[in-house]
């Protein structure tokens, strides 16, 4: 979501409704309450034999529970999948579509359509951030109106944030700052298309200043050397480092997010990482309402102890 979302819709749980699945539970549960059945036709008809092969894999009761578990499996699986569908953080591709048209909101096209290729549909992640926008339309001037608005005329931006009298001090004015696509600085055209989007007679109150401004870019780069033991793939390792490396400095780029310089270095710890000497960022980088800190690049050096 974007940097001014108060809910971190990831992190929310599972409903009770959605069940966790467990074929062995299932076996078990089929395996009990058939040994239950068949001792109490045995009362009925004591000619019966015992029932004392149920762990041989080729005991036909056995198969017959596995191929009853599986299906029970595939059942409880399509609730669980129907209960997700309808619940706006879980649902997926057509099914987050038709929740969205409930606010009257359709799927944006980034790059139509040509005779080779398919169209680029709006993602689910940006799909669903405006329909939770979408619901204080009504406020006109509100932060969520204006970042409805933007997002849509603009959905190829990496983020925008709002910036009121809290903020920069000035009473009647509002300032919507934008950052281009991968944490490039805005292009005049992204600014002008933000600009027409958020000054709309409905979106914007008659005595309210509103400009869409560029972010500005606090630009570092990040140098590490990680300590690794002999015996692990000495690159392999660096390789899952940089990984983590780049997904947090991916999740601070946002403006007015600040960079902790033990994050960053925190985030090279993993398995087979013995310790961490990080050199870049020296700092920590602060966070700015009119900023954002973007990573231009990230070098990670191996020693290995002997």
């Amino acid at each position: 979501m974007d940097s001014q979302t108060t809910i971190d819709l990831s992190r929310l749980p599972f409903p009770d409704a959605i069940e966790k699945l467990s074929f062995e539970d299932l076996f078990e549960a089929f395996q009990g309450r058939f040994e239950e059945s068949w001792n109490a036709l045995r009362i009925a008809f004591p000619d019966l034999p015992v029932y004392n092969v149920g762990s041989l894999e080729t005991d036909p009761v056995v198969v017959l529970g596995e191929a009853w578990s599986f299906l029970r499996m595939l059942d409880r699986a399509r609730v669980n999948d129907a209960v997700k569908s309808v619940l706006a953080p879980m649902a997926k591709g057509a099914d987050l579509d038709n929740i969205a048209a409930r606010q009257g909101i359709q799927r944006l096209t980034l790059v139509p359509a040509t005779e080779q290729d398919p169209a680029v549909m709006e993602s689910d992640a940006a799909l669903l951030r405006r329909y939770l926008l979408s619901f204080d339309r009504p406020s006109a001037g509100s932060v969520a109106r204006y970042l409805y608005e933007a997002w849509t005329a603009a959905p190829g931006l990496h983020d925008i944030r709002v910036n009121g009298r809290a903020v920069h001090g000035r009473v009647g004015d509002t300032d919507v700052v934008i950052l281009g696509a991968g944490g490039a600085v805005a292009t005049s055209e992204e600014l002008a298309t933000v600009q027409a989007a958020i000054t709309q007679a409905h979106v914007k109150p008659e005595a309210v200043g509103v400009a869409a401004l560029p972010a500005q870019r606090t630009t570092y780069t990040i140098e590490q050397t990680i300590v690794v033991p002999s015996g692990p793939d000495a690159e392999l390792v660096r390789q899952e480092a940089l990984a983590r490396v780049t997904a947090v400095a991916k999740s601070r780029m946002l403006i007015g997010a600040g960079v902790p310089r033990d994050l960053i270095a925190g985030a090279a710890f993993g398995p087979s990482v013995i310790d961490v000497v990080h050199v870049a960022p020296a700092q920590d980088i602060p966070a700015d309402p009119y900023r954002a800190p973007v990573c231009t690049a990230i070098v990670i050096n191996v020693e290995v102890q002997t």
